[in-house]
């Protein structure tokens, strides 16, 4: 594994010469990219960190990552249904033909199966899942494409809404508390879905049409704490 450089709509890309949906920079007038790989800013109080848009249930703090390799930590509350909905400020990604999208991300989780989540690219909203009643996606309003592995089972799902409502479900993978990689890559006129460089699905119809961004969302599936610690997460669109 390796990087190589390429060109893609008049970018200068840089991407891996084994997996060839995997995205690690771009530069160009076209590029459009969200990077989180090392050091990440943070308020220097709350050491929150202040590129995306955290939004809690019960005390479950966003903060910067104190473990080498992995720069941002998720911790939820020790109550069902805590934990945070996390998106990168703005949107600035949008699948449209002909203009590839690549988001990855690396995540290890503390818990296999008492845990909710969400990772992908989704229209900015507060509660991507729900925070009571009922473990799952909230679905009013969601727009997006993403992995989803809900509370009580170890089955990574893959999934796609528009306009609020699911267009697209699979199961693609199982969970574990090893680091996973999550990747989905639109080529201009397919969207990929990819677990540990392996593609496990694709689909090339009612897919989301609006504004994405980066997001996350993890909540506690019983009543104890629940960590994620992401090593990485990039999401780069070549228009």
């Amino acid at each position: 594994m390796g990087a190589k450089m390429n060109s893609i709509n008049g970018t200068l890309v840089f991407d891996d010469t084994t997996y060839a949906q995997r995205i690690y920079n771009a530069f160009g007038n076209g590029v459009r990219k969200f990077l989180m790989e090392g050091p990440t800013p943070a308020d220097d109080t709350t050491n929150t960190p202040t590129g995306f848009i955290a939004t809690a249930v019960g005390t479950s703090p966003v903060t910067v990552g104190e473990v080498a390799g992995y720069p941002l930590l998720i911790t939820t509350g020790a109550s069902e249904y805590d934990g945070d909905n996390l998106q990168a400020r703005g949107e600035s990604f949008k699948l449209e033909s002909g203009k590839p999208v690549y988001f990855g991300a690396a995540i290890k989780l503390s818990e296999a199966t008492e845990i909710d989540l969400l990772v992908g690219l989704c229209e900015l909203k507060t509660d991507l899942l729900k925070t009571s009643v009922a473990h799952g996606v909230l679905a009013t309003n969601v727009e997006g494409v993403f992995f989803h592995k809900v509370d009580a089972v170890t089955t990574i799902t893959a999934k796609a809404y528009l306009d609020g409502a699911q267009t697209f479900t699979g199961n693609v993978g199982t969970m574990t508390t090893s680091e996973i990689i999550y990747e989905i890559y639109w080529d201009g006129t397919t969207l990929k879905f990819y677990l540990d460089g392996i593609l496990v699905t694709q689909i090339a119809s009612s897919l989301p049409d609006g504004d994405l961004t980066p997001s996350i969302n993890v909540r506690a599936g019983s009543a104890a704490a629940r960590t994620a610690s992401i090593a990485w997460l990039r999401s780069i669109q070549l228009r």
